[in-house]
């Protein structure tokens, strides 16, 4: 095997989610959210193959915290602006995983424990950002401009 396929062997297994072109929603401002929250998932899994995830557990919550405050609310702002049907169980999706996110992350911290908090993420990329956020591009691509 020549370096090169050992060097993205060894690179693929060390990436929780790799990112595919259907994750795209094709709202640009919103890919690159989500691409943002992947390199973070990515990066605290990385951290947790190489025996640093329990000192990555508090900032990188901190981080995922902040990150999706801000995400969330340009998301909902955006679906508020295209008259989305659906921006109220949406807000309502977004309360729920902060609150899920903030009683996670601190029951990972408190017992030292970064699996159950990377389980979590996973989960919410594949549940929130990959099926919820979807129906609001398919709105959105269908909009008349």
């Amino acid at each position: 095997m020549a370096d090169n396929e050992v060097l993205d062997i060894w690179l693929n297994h060390n990436l929780l989610i790799v990112w595919k072109p259907e994750y795209e929603l094709k709202i640009p401002i919103i890919d690159e959210h989500h691409r943002g929250i992947v390199s973070t998932i990515n990066s605290f899994y990385f951290g947790m193959q190489h025996r640093h995830g329990k000192e990555l557990l508090k900032p990188i919550s901190t981080m995922i915290y902040e990150y999706t405050r801000v995400h969330f609310q340009i998301e909902e702002d955006f679906q508020k602006k295209f008259g989305f049907p659906g921006l109220k169980q949406h807000h309502e999706l977004h309360n729920e995983l902060t609150q899920k996110l903030l009683s996670v992350s601190k029951k990972s911290i408190w017992d030292q424990d970064p699996s159950e908090f990377l389980e979590f993420l996973k989960d919410w990329w594949i549940n929130h950002i990959c099926h919820e956020d979807r129906l609001f591009s398919e709105y959105f691509h269908k909009k008349p401009a």
